[in-house]
């Protein structure tokens, strides 16, 4: 995948809100629209939505795409039978990636620039969206607050969608008047598995059953496995939660695997295309001037999204400032806050050891509690961690020591709900959830002390916020409650550290990772329980006491280091043809493969890599890494056969220690390196289950330190 720096050809306009039409029409706009009428009789086949976004009190922006051109009409009103009010026609955005003899266009919908799609390494997937596909985003203003109302969709005469009672949305309440919201919150569910339809239904489920339907939507992120591409997004998202879309507006923030194909800096990329978010302070708060990060309100609440993904998080980054001058001129009681990377995780991410989640704990938090705020809503980490009532909470590693207001259950029919004063007041406590469990493969690394609930399940979670209580619950995948918890605020509250919390249920059997450390093992001598073939030398060594992490400017790591010092490293060298070493203690189904490896000074030409999958020596995949000519190489054998499935190039210092991490799904695995390059790896059948190992090129040479392997839940 090529770089996405000088293609604004192609962007919506951060700094443009889309619907502000002051002056003449944009000439591409018109352009465009001579070329819809004079489109045939046939209605333009419907491809995605229609679905809404943007709400506000008085208005809503209705998205839709055809396949080919066509006549844009909304029709709205409030009964189905009485659709008797239609969107202004110069508030209906057209947007589209072909129309003969025009070139491309600012605002056009997201292709691959030509020399981009030139150089994408064999397996990447083309990020683009379809030719001839039209986008229509339609503002409909002139709305009263909580209202509902119905709509049509319309190419020209003909119906496109609508017109009945599926098609229905309900405005926000007023900023500033009390709160009576149901928000549902999920992450991590872009898989297109299983889990991830199971997660949908249980919602489905309690939402019937408690005869409350959603007012909106939050997603943290990872909504389109495996690099956010426009197919993706169509096939995991919308396809999948269109029932809920078509009703229910979806604020988002972009997840690490969205980030493979968009950029937050210039706003490009199908996630961009797909969500149409506030810039200019329309739906409440300072504008931030970018899609990337904003705000808005309903009734008494103050919502923040934020991208830790690919934006600078330092204090002094553009995202902190706008955030402190939001956070300063902000309304309403409630302040909640969302982002993809948990500040606080122990689940299939470690928040102690990654520099996204470390940056985001320490220099993002401080700000937000400093302005009050009630609840932080992460995922990426694919597990359900829901916090006690915390404050200060910024060192690494993280301590319960000094950070803990409240260590009860949070639940009003147990230890009873938490205590904060009315308003909006700082440093009284905040709850942190980590939302990672909608469809992606669960992990547990270990026990975070700050938790009060960890659930290895899928699920996602219910926020219920009227007046003065906010209420979560978290609902496994059959729609059942696993965890309630409430805050209260009313009155004054004086805010206590707890001086000896309680400390979360350390359950051994939970935690999925196992590490292969060696660190008990002798030195000098060949590792048990693996079955190593054509070994020249095979042993464990004591590695330098130094850090092996990479340093970036001003002394900050740039990888995670194992979770313990590494004292010992595995040793080989292959004879005159491939080393092949399996480690034989586990069999199953792998969720990752997480090692270091290190080539030797004196191997320049060396190649070294992890098996996974591995069922027999007919049938296994290899990655492999090709220090000589900086590639990392991915195959597979199948009965016999071997074939290279992928191969790229690298900008990896190969004299040092490289941290890779294999993540498996059903069809695709994803690589990181260094924590920092992500790319996935597509399959042509799913993944199998199977032994892990490493491996090391004929007549070279590699250390390896800290292999871990996640266990697959089902």
């Amino acid at each position: 995948m090529g770089s996405f720096e000088g293609s604004r050809s192609h962007r919506r306009g951060a700094l443009h809100p889309p619907f502000r039409h002051s002056g003449p029409p944009r000439p591409w706009a018109a352009a465009v629209g001579a070329t819809l009428l004079c489109c045939g009789a046939e209605a333009a086949p419907l491809c995605r939505g229609p679905y809404l976004q943007s709400a506000t009190p008085d208005s809503l922006v209705l998205v839709w795409r055809t396949e080919g051109p066509s006549r844009p009409q909304v029709r709205f009103g409030t009964a189905p039978q009485r659709l008797d009010r239609r969107a202004d026609p110069e508030q209906i955005l057209v947007r589209t990636t072909t129309v003969a003899g025009r070139p491309p266009q600012p605002g056009d919908l997201y292709r691959q620039p030509v020399d981009e799609a030139a150089a994408r390494e064999e397996g990447d997937p083309d990020p683009s969206t379809p030719e001839n596909v039209f986008q229509f985003e339609a503002r409909l203003s002139g709305l009263q607050p909580r209202t509902t109302y119905y709509y049509a969709v319309d190419d020209g005469d003909r119906l496109l969608a609508g017109g009945d009672a599926d098609h229905v949305f309900t405005t926000p309440p007023a900023a500033g008047t009390p709160a009576d919201l149901r928000l549902w919150v999920v992450g991590d569910s872009g898989t297109g598995e299983r889990p991830q339809a199971e997660v949908f239904a249980g919602m489905q489920s309690y939402v019937g059953r408690t005869g409350r339907r959603l007012d909106m939507y939050l997603h943290v992120g990872d909504m389109a496995y495996g690099d956010g591409t426009d197919a993706e997004f169509q096939r995991n998202f919308f396809d999948v939660y269109q029932p809920t879309l078509r009703q229910t507006v979806c604020w988002p923030t972009m997840g690490n695997h969205e980030g493979h194909t968009s950029r937050g800096l210039t706003g490009i990329g199908p996630y961009y295309d797909a969500y149409v978010l506030p810039t200019a302070g329309e739906a409440g708060g300072v504008a931030s001037g970018c899609e990337a990060y904003y705000a808005f309100d309903a009734a008494n609440v103050h919502f923040v999204c934020l991208d830790s993904h690919d934006l600078d998080r330092s204090p002094a980054g553009a995202m902190a400032q706008w955030l402190a001058a939001d956070l300063e001129h902000a309304q309403g009681d409630w302040l909640i806050a969302f982002w993809h990377h948990p500040p606080y995780s122990k689940g299939s991410h470690d928040s102690d050891r990654e520099e996204q989640l470390i940056e985001m704990r320490e220099n993002l938090m401080p700000l937000l509690e400093a302005y009050g705020v009630d609840l932080v809503l992460a995922g990426h980490s694919h597990i359900y961690e829901r916090s006690m009532l915390i404050d200060g909470a910024y060192a690494t590693p993280t301590v319960v020591d000094g950070v803990v207001l409240d260590d009860g259950d949070g639940r009003p029919d147990g230890d009873g709900s938490y205590r904060k004063s009315a308003g909006r007041r700082p440093h009284q406590g905040t709850v942190a959830v980590v939302s990672g469990h909608g469809g992606a493969s669960l992990g547990r690394k270990g026990t975070l002390p700050l938790m009060r609930e960890i659930l290895l399940d899928y699920g996602s979670l219910i926020l219920d916020v009227r007046g003065d209580v906010l209420e979560g619950t978290m609902i496994d995948r059959a729609g059942q409650e696993r965890d309630r918890f409430q805050i209260v605020k009313r009155g004054v509250t004086e805010p206590r550290v707890v001086a000896r919390p309680r400390l979360p249920a350390d359950d051994p059997a939970q935690i999925t990772e196992i590490a292969i450390d060696w660190q008990e093992e002798p030195l000098g001598e060949a590792p048990a329980g693996w079955t190593a073939e054509n070994a020249a030398s095979w042993r464990i060594e004591e590695t330098p006491a130094d850090d092996p992490r990479p340093q970036r400017p001003e002394g900050r790591p740039g990888v995670s280091p194992p979770p313990r010092a590494v004292r010992c490293a595995l040793a080989a060298a292959a004879a005159d043809a491939p080393l092949r070493a399996v480690y034989d203690e586990f069999v199953g189904p792998l969720s990752e493969l997480e090692g270091w490896l290190q080539f030797p000074a004196d191997a320049p030409a060396a190649t070294a890599g992890f098996l996974l999958g591995y069922r027999d020596p007919r049938n296994y995949y290899l990655y492999a890494l090709n220090r000589g000519d900086a590639t990392a190489e991915f195959w597979e054998m199948r009965d016999g056969e071997l074939r290279q499935l992928a191969r790229r190039g690298l900008e990896l210092d190969f004299g040092r220690p490289i941290k890779v991490e294999l993540e498996p799904a059903a069809r695709l695995i994803e690589v990181q390196l260094q924590d920092d390059l992500e790319y996935t790896l597509p399959l042509d059948q799913p993944f199998p289950d199977g032994r892990v190992g490493v491996w090391v090129g004929a007549g070279g040479a590699a250390r390896f330190a800290h292999l871990s392997v996640e266990r697959k839940q089902p």
